[in-house]
């Protein structure tokens, strides 16, 4: 379940919902959140650090710049993804 800060925030972000959406993501797990570099202003995180399907990122095209993974000992592979805002 997403807070209300984590809401899509601009036109850019609906469309980039809507479109996961299409694809069986539930709105409630599409998560924009605040980056702590300061290059990027928001990122895309689905679920609890879910991977997106091939589908998904096809259909969201050059609106990704990059996928982010990381490991956690407890939790696996985590993903979040950069937007090209």
């Amino acid at each position: 379940m997403r807070l209300e800060n984590e809401a899509p925030a601009t036109q850019f972000e609906i469309e980039v919902e809507n479109i996961l959406v299409n694809n069986g993501y539930k709105r409630e797990d599409i998560q924009f959140r605040e980056s702590s570099n300061s290059k990027e202003s928001r990122y895309l995180r689905v679920g609890y650090w879910k991977q997106l399907s091939d589908k998904a990122i096809d259909q969201l095209g050059d609106r990704i710049i990059e996928r982010v993974d990381m490991y956690d000992d407890d939790c696996g592979w985590l993903f979040c993804y950069t937007l090209n805002h």
